[in-house]
C-alpha cells in the first residue's frame, strides 16, 4: 500500500470519528440521557401519584373555583403557576371583568391558558 492511500484513509478514519462524535454530542443534546430502552431513572411514584399537569378552575356568577372548592384569584394564579397550565372553565352568568381579570394575572404569571367558553374571549 502505498503512503499516499495510507494518508487518505488515517484521514478519513478521522472524518468518521469526528463525525460519529458530533452524532452522539447532537443526540446527547437532544435527547438527554435516556436512550429509550425503559431501564434506569425514575423516581419510582407511578402516574397515579402525579399531580395533573394543569389546575382546573371554574368561574361563574358566584366566582372563581377549584375543584369545587371557592379560591382567590391570587391563590388560583399561584397554584396554575405551580402546575405550569390552566384549564378555565367559564359558565355563561360569569362577570365579565372577573373573566379578564383572572386571565390577565394569569397570562402575567405566564401560566398557559385553554379557555372552554369562547363568548368571553
Amino acid at each position: 500500500m502505498t503512503e499516499g492511500k495510507r494518508r487518505w484513509r488515517r484521514r478519513a478514519l478521522w472524518l468518521a470519528c469526528v463525525a460519529a462524535a458530533i452524532a452522539l454530542a447532537v443526540l446527547y443534546l437532544r435527547c438527554g440521557r435516556g436512550w429509550g430502552t425503559g431501564g434506569g431513572g425514575g423516581t419510582g411514584a407511578g402516574p397515579a401519584s402525579a399531580p395533573p399537569a394543569y389546575c382546573e378552575l371554574r368561574m361563574d356568577a358566584a366566582g372563581l373555583t377549584s375543584g369545587g372548592t371557592p379560591i382567590a384569584r391570587g391563590d388560583a394564579v399561584a397554584l396554575c403557576r405551580e402546575r405550569g397550565a390552566a384549564h378555565l372553565v367559564i359558565t355563561g352568568d360569569a362577570r365579565e371583568g372577573d373573566v379578564r381579570a383572572l386571565e390577565a394575572a394569569l397570562d402575567a404569571a405566564h401560566v398557559a391558558t385553554s379557555v372552554s367558553d369562547p363568548s368571553h374571549r
